[in-house]
């Protein structure tokens, strides 16, 4: 069984530029993942903490079927 090494020679910047990338990366990725559990976690505590824009409160007016236009392939929606 051989074993394949990479070696790199000594001095080159190669080697520690490819560890910062590697190390500043997962620092990103670890801050994105802990945003998200202080979000998830804030809206699960709340019920409605985190609200999009484009999300509206049902009417209750409109609850249940709604009539289609004359136009429209089905009756009801």
């Amino acid at each position: 069984m051989s074993l394949v090494v990479l070696q790199l020679p000594f001095g080159s910047g190669l080697t520690e530029a490819a560890g910062q990338v590697a190390v500043l990366a997962g620092t990103l990725v670890l801050m994105l993942m802990l945003v998200a559990l202080v979000g998830f976690a804030y809206k699960s505590l709340r019920g409605d903490g985190i609200r999009w824009p484009d999300e509206t409160e049902p009417d209750p007016e409109k609850d249940g079927a709604q009539p289609g236009g004359p136009d429209d392939e089905w009756d009801y929606y």
